[in-house]
Order: structure tokens, then sequence, then C-alpha cells
């Protein structure tokens, strides 16, 4: 099995975020996307994020936009603390713009067993 681990700065450590939407919020999620896209550039290229992605309710039926039921998202975050990544995404447009209810986001310190290239 091919696998590659992941090296974190000393007294940092990784978190794995859950951040549900909150409901209704389909059309504002679409509507910030392209900045969500753009603001996260920064903390992808110096490493704070390291995966992240859209939460489905549903298999979509193909790749297109329309078809994605979304249920809220997830990250890989490096910080040094929960507070640190609460920060991070609270700063993010879909916790400012109201589609992350970040009063039920979860984050947990986590410790990858394996990872796939």
């Amino acid at each position: 099995m091919a696998s590659s681990s992941v090296t974190v700065p000393p007294g940092k450590y990784e978190f794995l975020v859950v951040v549900p939407d909150k409901p209704n919020v389909r059309e504002k999620r679409l509507e910030v996307r392209g900045t969500h896209f753009k603001n996260m550039v920064p903390n992808v290229e110096n490493g704070s994020w390291k995966m992240g992605g859209a939460i489905l309710n549903s298999v979509p039926k193909d790749d297109s936009v329309e078809s994605l039921d979304f249920a809220g998202s997830t990250l890989v975050c490096i910080a040094e603390s929960v507070q640190e990544v609460r920060e991070q995404l609270s700063n993010d447009i879909y916790a400012t713009s109201g589609v992350w209810d970040m009063d039920k986001v979860q984050i947990y310190p986590f410790k990858a067993a394996f990872r796939m290239n």
C-alpha cells in the first residue's frame, strides 16, 4: 500500500473539521462559492488547509453543480489549537454570509493512519 505521511510543524496539529450548512442556504452558497474558492487559496498555499470539500446529502447523478445536494463542508486543517481553526473558519465567506452553521461546527484533533496519493 502506497502512503505518505504528513509533516506537521512543531506545536501544530491536524484537525478534522465538519461544518454543516444552515437550512435553505443553497442559493447563498452558490452565490458566494467563487469568492470562497478564491479566498481559500492563501490557507491552502501556506499549508493551513490540507484538504477540503462539500459534504452532500446524496450521491449526485452527475458532476454538475445543479445535481449537488449540499449538506456542509469538511476540511483537514493544520493549526496550533481548536480556537485557531475556529478563527480561520469564522473569517471564511461561508461563515460571514450565513451559509455555515458555526454553532454546530465540529473540530477534532486528527491523526491520519494512512494517505493515498
